[in-house]
């Protein structure tokens, strides 16, 4: 298993980073984003500094829990944004 997990959002993009890191990184897409903010509810916690809440994309759930078996063997994971 890889040291290092980079997380990037597309498919395309883990292909052609995959190419171009060392083989101790593994490179993973979250096809896309995995949180949101919350479609039916208040999304800002007035009572906590205006804190944003976000809430978990229930079509996502298997791609977290398929990330997170990565992150837990991988040394260092880096998330890499669009």
């Amino acid at each position: 298993m890889a040291k290092n997990l980079v997380i990037v959002e597309s498919p395309a993009k883990s292909a052609t980073i995959k190419k171009i890191l060392w083989p101790d990184f593994e490179v993973k897409a979250s096809y896309g984003h995995v949180v949101d903010l919350p479609q039916k509810k208040m999304w800002i916690d007035t009572e906590n500094n205006f804190k944003p809440i976000y809430e978990v994309s229930p079509d996502k759930k298997k791609t977290i829990a398929e990330l997170k078996k990565f992150a837990k063997v991988a040394e260092t994971v880096w998330i890499a944004t669009d």
